[in-house]
């Protein structure tokens, strides 16, 4: 921002360029990021141990940090990656795609399975199934996929956003309107997109308003010139209304569409509540602006690494969570869980190993998917899938009951 017409327009404490001027590092967007991911590594272990007094904060806090912030994150990540051409927003959600389908194995299939073999209870069988499910994995795979097939008919940022804002009405009325096919396979393939009676937490149409959000954002975000009064702005117009809607959502049950549940509504994401966590998105990023600057620019090492390593984070914690859930349950039957005496050391704990583990990858084996050369990337990708079939033809004659978000999975 060195010539003299830019100068002339921060004189006139104008916010946007029309040109991209804010193209480098985003500091704010990564203390978000690492703030998100510590609270949903200990958000995590209290939902499946649902533990203490400690387990409702979270909760509190789960309806102010949600997925919808890593979804917004994602669509501004979009908008700011070296690598925007349609080609590599279409290869990078096929790598995304197939990351959930290592990550649902490792987590979910194999360990269940083993637990099955171990105990005979069919339980563990259903919830081996869930090799595939609709995880926000799988979502980000599709919505780069989508944002690749929309840049290739050269739709506008706003048109995408709009396009985000009809998918998540129509799967107001599928849902609504529609009934599931009773073949659940078919039903849980649908899920990916839109929400049915199977695992289905995150389905395409429903979230992809977030996606489209940030990406429209981040176009506006590349022209910033004035962060401060931008932020300034959102704090004075947002933040009232985002501590009110917080409020209600955790203390009241809102009038609106008041005919869904609410695991119902936090899976649909309708028109009001998409609003609102949009405008929750930006006030938090606003906050995170403010506390980067209250450190005089200064970005703590802790946070760069997790804004870096942010799928790892969520891979490797997220599994450890279950397996150990998994573990308690075949040591001492469905209801072992209740043994967790300190879920909050446990969490810690988590991160500690995660960050480990991440440096080890890091320093000696420097083994990712997404680096695997052609050959061995095809190799491990078709290994992956062929694995997670396999597992669902076998498991799924076995299955009586089938384990997802509606049954709690059983527990």
């Amino acid at each position: 921002m060195n010539t003299e017409k830019e100068k002339e327009i921060i004189d006139n404490n104008y916010i946007f360029s029309k040109e991209k001027v804010n193209n480098g590092h985003q500091p704010e967007i990564d203390y978000l990021k690492s703030t998100s991911v510590v609270l949903m590594i200990i958000t995590h272990v209290y939902l499946e141990y649902n533990m203490g007094i400690f387990y409702y904060i979270m909760v509190i806090t789960d309806n102010i940090l949600t997925a919808s912030t890593f979804m917004f994150l994602m669509g501004i990540g979009m908008k700011y990656s070296r690598h925007h051409e349609p080609k590599n927003y279409i290869f990078r959600g096929i790598i995304l795609l197939t990351l959930g389908q290592h990550f649902y194995l490792i987590r979910d299939s194999l360990p269940n399975l083993i637990a099955w073999w171990i105990t005979g209870n069919k339980n563990f069988v259903s919830r081996a199934m869930l090799a595939f499910q609709v995880d926000i994995l799988s979502f980000a795979g599709f919505s780069f996929i989508l944002i690749g097939l929309l840049n290739i008919m050269k739709f506008s940022d706003t048109f995408i956003l709009i396009i985000g804002i009809f998918m998540n009405i129509f799967n107001i009325f599928f849902f609504k309107c529609m009934k599931s096919p009773n073949n659940y396979l078919l039903s849980q393939f649908i899920g990916f997109f839109l929400l049915t009676n199977a695992d289905a937490y995150f389905p395409l149409f429903s979230y992809f308003i977030f996606v489209a959000f940030g990406y429209w954002i981040g176009g506006y975000y590349q022209k910033m010139l004035n962060k401060d009064k931008f932020y300034n702005l959102v704090l004075i117009f947002c933040s009232p209304i985002v501590v009110i809607f917080i409020y209600l959502r955790i203390t009241e049950n809102i009038p609106f569409l008041s005919q869904f549940t609410p695991l119902e509504i936090y899976c649909l994401m309708p028109g009001h509540v998409g609003i609102l966590y949009c405008m929750d998105n930006l006030t938090l990023l606003a906050i995170c602006y403010k506390i980067h600057k209250m450190l005089k620019g200064k970005t703590p090492e802790i946070i760069t690494h997790i804004a870096k390593n942010l799928n790892q984070y969520y891979t490797i914690s997220y599994s450890i969570t279950i397996q150990v859930s998994i573990f308690l349950k075949v040591k001492g039957g469905e209801n072992a869980p209740s043994e967790m005496k300190y879920p909050t050391l446990f969490s810690f704990l988590i991160f500690i190993v995660c960050r480990i583990l991440i440096d080890m990858n890091d320093k000696y084996i420097h083994y990712t998917i997404s680096t695997l050369k052609n050959s061995k990337r095809n190799f491990v990708f078709a290994l992956i899938w062929i694995i997670s079939i396999i597992i669902v033809i076998y498991t799924y004659p076995k299955i009586e009951v089938f384990a997802n978000m509606w049954n709690d999975y059983l527990k």
